[in-house]
């Protein structure tokens, strides 16, 4: 919701620089309003459709900041077609690099990339590390819940999701079996 409500007043904003701009950022908002309320439901979705939604989330929030935030994400030219994966599962890695990765008063960057073959997905997500300031709120609730919902996926030892923090850099390696649509 808070992200829902946030791109709303971008987009407020930007209908006055960009009128266009904005009528695209509306289009790309709805796409996304449809895809968690009507296809979240599935135990599946197509690994080309979770992309479209990333893509569309990295989009809108890009509205929100200059260009020294780079935002990188590679993934294969062609997808396997009935690859799926669990709906509404990278998305929490990619809020999460937005969230503690970007600086308005520093350069940043979050990069995603995405492997996939007909048997496992990889995906990494790597954001710039900035000194915290002292209203920073330490922790969250995201990773613990996206780890539960893991284990209730793919059983403890079914995945594998590596966390690694670095002095300026901080990396998320994720790596599940595919399902299929």
């Amino acid at each position: 919701t808070h992200f829902f409500m946030n791109t709303l007043n971008n987009i407020h904003a930007l209908i006055d620089i960009d009128a266009e701009a904005a009528k695209t950022a509306i289009i790309d908002l709805s796409k996304m309003m449809r895809y968690v309320l009507y296809d979240s439901e599935r135990e599946a979705i197509s690994l080309t459709a979770d992309l479209r939604f990333l893509k569309n989330y990295t989009e809108l929030m890009r509205i929100r900041y200059t260009n020294e935030v780079k935002i990188t994400i590679n993934q294969p030219q062609e997808l396997p077609e009935r690859v799926a994966i669990p709906p509404l599962l990278l998305i929490v890695f990619v809020e999460n690099a937005f969230k503690h990765g970007v600086s308005y008063t520093h350069p940043s960057f979050i990069d995603i990339s995405i492997e996939c073959d007909d048997k496992q997905l990889t995906a990494t997500f790597c954001n710039s590390r900035h000194p915290q300031s002292s209203t920073a709120k330490p922790g969250g609730i995201g990773l613990e819940n996206v780890r539960k919902r893991l284990d209730l996926i793919y059983g403890p030892s079914g995945y594998t999701l590596d966390i690694h923090k670095e002095e300026e850099r901080y990396t998320v390696k994720l790596i599940i079996p595919t399902l299929y649509a």
